[in-house]
């Protein structure tokens, strides 16, 4: 079996190495919000109940997966 082969982090890589689709998917938009204490502890209990350990990740994809459902129910339509 092959051993796999660790992929170099974009970050640390000097910029004209990285090919623009790389470069186009670097996360360099932050987006900040806050939550009262009863939101905070329901996003705690939904990441210990998917046993995920990455925060930001959970939280981007439960996001855009809500967009991605709104942008797809008001698609045009063509009749």
């Amino acid at each position: 079996m092959k051993a796999k082969q660790k992929r170099p982090n974009p970050h640390t890589l000097p910029a004209d190495f990285r090919s623009r689709e790389e470069e186009a998917l670097l996360r360099q938009n932050r987006l900040v919000i806050l939550l009262n204490e009863k939101e905070q502890r329901a996003l705690d209990r939904a990441l210990d109940a998917v046993k995920g350990k990455n925060k930001a990740a959970f939280c981007r994809q439960a996001i855009l997966e809500k967009v991605f459902q709104v942008l797809d129910d008001n698609q045009p339509t063509l009749f």
